[in-house]
């Protein structure tokens, strides 16, 4: 974790007195459900339990999303590549909870084009289309239509640096883009509007069980350092590679509950590849994605077993370089390290079976796993990003058991997430507060994109606090940003706001050094921080930044 200076005793605030709040009635009540690990699963747990009226809270012991949920390929789609191992059902599946998220997020969540190059044999064409075919059938063309055959020319027209040998056209499809990062604290502040608590800087200590049952979990506050002991009618382990770890708040008898596999992502200016579309490249066993941004792609991914720490992996230049090969092998582009402004990895946690023999994780199963241990402990494994609402709702479903389930139906696929709106109104309110707000038309999308009808509250916010001042040049965050992240996103570090609810720190080559003192200053009168507290943030901020998103020096 990256949260300094550590257990330190701070000067009240109104964030502070309801934070205190909060943990006075964690451990007062009696909870019908406790989560611990609040990544997207654990957070979609935390609001399935809510949307049946389930009193539930969820502990997090680094920031939400600080794991697997801030490191994605920022995608809500159905695994295109997985029809090639026959997972049928697991594509239909994602198709129909990315159809539904389009639906409960829009502000969130939105379609994007994708291009899909095709090289190879008179086959390849046939082949691929082929899969394509049965990708909208399975639900694809719900919401973007059938995918569309280009030429050749028109492939290159469209991303002129696709090599020109060998090139039999490309397909045109759609599939889901987001934030995972500002995505997963959406879901914990909806769960929280039902009236749910979560609480991030709060670690699973050790178990507590009377009569062989689980009843709950010692805990430990690591912003005040204060220990006690939390009650639940049950405990679900939504820790995800942490999952049954001997390091992990609940160690397995088990060898092995999940196999981690890296993912590793660039970060790439979005100029240094012209292209309409993004981009889905056939590599071998697998694909790369060329996931469009404002300003960046975000390129990827590798897939390999992985037997490092779960704690804040780093990439590694052999992983860097397996990518830029990806790349370059695809597009005339000569895409070089000194293009990488920025690099993040993450671990996904992929389910085995109970004693089974870890295998290659490119055609490891991304299906999802939910296990009942003999004391009561429901876990949670493997999935997809996409999935995580089904997800939440079949480990509810187990932990209350079939007949309490029945009468407690989920509620999630008709709730829509905090600041949604239809594409219509959020489309006016950009327009609204670029004519009354005194902002760029551009920023004010911006806004919407980020906060959807919360965006208004936002600026109104800046307006009290004369805050509307950018952070930085260029397209950055307003001031005002940062204080709403502490009063309403929970954010209590300098890299909880500029490494997920901002991704600043992956997309700036300083990694936010040339703004971190002014988050710093932003954040403390909110968190009771001193001036010497605010530089010890940002040394930690920055140490840590430099060390998980720099492209390596050599030897690493």
């Amino acid at each position: 974790m990256t949260i300094a200076p550590a257990s330190r005793k701070s000067r009240p605030t109104p964030v502070l007195d309801e934070r205190s709040r909060s943990l006075e009635a964690l451990a007062r009540d009696r909870w019908d459900l406790l989560v611990v690990g609040g990544g997207i699963t654990g957070c979609g747990i935390l609001l399935d339990a809510a949307s049946r009226g389930l009193n539930a809270a969820l502990v997090e012991r680094d920031d939400f999303a600080a794991g697997t949920s801030s490191r994605s390929s920022r995608l809500i789609h159905g695994g295109l590549r997985y029809l090639e191992q026959f997972q049928i059902g697991l594509v239909r599946e994602a198709l129909r909870e990315r159809s539904l998220l389009l639906k409960l997020a829009p502000h969130l969540v939105r379609l994007e084009p994708f291009l899909f190059p095709v090289y190879g044999g008179p086959w390849a064409r046939a082949f691929y289309g082929a899969g394509l075919t049965m990708y909208d059938l399975l639900g694809a063309s719900a919401d973007g239509g059938f995918h569309k055959h280009l030429s050749a020319d028109e492939s290159l027209t469209a991303v002129p640096s696709l090599h020109r040998k060998g090139l039999r056209g490309a397909f045109l499809y759609h599939d889901g883009q987001e934030d995972d990062a500002r995505y997963a604290v959406s879901v914990v502040r909806t769960a929280r509007g039902k009236g749910a608590l979560a609480l991030n800087r709060v670690m699973a200590t050790r178990t507590i069980e009377e009569g062989g049952r689980l009843v709950g979990c010692a805990v430990r506050d690591d912003l005040g350092g204060s220990e006690f002991e939390v009650r639940a009618a049950s405990v679900i382990d939504a820790t995800g590679a942490w999952t049954g770890r001997a390091d992990g708040p609940f160690p397995s008898a088990e060898t092995r509950l999940t196999q981690p596999s890296r993912g590793v992502h660039l970060v790439v200016p979005r100029d240094r590849i012209p292209s309409r579309y993004g981009l889905t490249l056939r590599i071998p066993h697998r694909v790369c994605f060329l996931v469009p941004g404002p300003d960046y792609w975000v390129i990827g991914t590798t897939d390999h077993e992985a037997d490092t720490d779960p704690e804040r992996p780093a990439p590694t230049l052999a992983e860097i370089d397996e990518i830029l090969e990806n790349v370059n092998g695809t597009l005339d582009v000569d895409l070089a390290r000194s293009d990488v402004v920025g690099a993040f990895a993450g671990l996904r946690p992929l389910a085995t079976d109970p004693g089974g023999t870890p295998g290659s994780t490119v055609k490891a199963s991304r299906e999802h796993r939910i296990r009942i241990e003999p004391n009561g402990l429901v876990r949670i494994s493997g999935g997809k990003y996409t999935t995580y609402r089904l997800m939440s709702l079949q480990t509810v479903d187990a932990a209350l058991g079939p007949v309490a389930a029945k009468k407690r139906p989920s509620m999630t696929h008709k709730l829509p997430l905090v600041g949604a709106a239809d594409r219509a109104s959020l489309d006016s309110l950009g327009d609204r507060l670029a004519a009354d707000g005194g902002l760029d038309s551009a920023r004010a999308r911006r806004l919407v994109d980020r906060y959807g009808t919360e965006a208004s509250e936002v600026v109104q916010l800046g307006k009290e606090l004369g805050l509307l001042t950018p952070l930085g040049t260029g397209a950055s965050p307003l001031e005002v940003e940062v204080v709403w992240s502490v009063r309403r996103e929970s954010a209590l570090s300098v890299d909880d706001f500029l490494a997920r609810r901002t991704r600043l720190a992956q997309e700036l080559p300083d990694r936010g050094a040339s703004l971190a003192g002014r988050v710093a200053q932003l954040m403390g009168p909110e968190l009771g921080w001193s001036s010497s507290d605010q530089a010890a943030f940002v040394r930690a901020f920055l140490q840590g930044a430099h060390r998980e998103y720099d492209v390596p020096r050599e030897g690493r």
